[in-house]
């Protein structure tokens, strides 16, 4: 199970280019983030406990419906059965965006998948990861509670451009010359 769990994964980051791109507004907010309340007292740690406990728990319902809507994404991109479809596992991706993976390049289609099952490997873990959080978090110094955070800015925006250009992929496969 574990060798085919995170093929998605390791097949997304090795066919994309550029992968970096997606990783840098995310560390550049988190950062801001962490940096502003390390450097400015946003009062004691029992409000701060408060609006961190309001903050996990809001981010586990969003994760739920964005793994929902990830699934239902995949549900319809392999339960479609049309022409734009059929376009999509019949072209190959650019060489110019994206690698070869095991010595072939990847069509448009697989790299439509690979996107969302990226995503929906990623939302499982970090909904593990706030599971986890919520569960542990009195035991954990306050101070520890603005990276763990931080930690979770990052990830959700990584999921949010990843979810977002999954989107638009999805958007332009029914719509013809786009």
């Amino acid at each position: 199970m574990k060798s085919i769990l995170f093929v998605p994964v390791k097949d997304y980051i090795k066919s994309r280019k550029k992968l970096y791109v997606k990783f840098i507004f995310p560390m550049v907010v988190a950062t801001t983030a962490l940096a502003i309340t390390l450097f400015f007292n946003f009062g004691d740690g029992e409000k701060l406990n408060a609006v961190f406990s309001e903050f996990i728990s809001t981010q586990i319902n969003i994760i739920a419906i964005l793994i929902s809507f990830s699934i239902a994404i995949i549900t319809i991109l392999v339960s479609a059965d049309n022409h734009n479809i059929q376009e999509l596992k019949n072209t190959l991706s650019n060489e110019k965006h994206y690698h070869s993976v095991n010595g072939k390049q990847l069509s448009l289609f697989q790299i439509l998948l690979s996107n969302i099952a990226y995503n929906i490997i990623c939302e499982t873990v970090y909904l593990i990861f706030l599971i986890a959080v919520a569960l542990t978090k009195s035991i954990f110094p306050l101070q520890s509670l603005k990276y763990v955070s931080a930690i979770c800015i990052f990830v959700i925006l990584h999921i949010l451009l990843v979810l977002l250009e999954s989107v638009a992929q999805m958007y332009l496969t029914f719509w013809d010359k786009k």
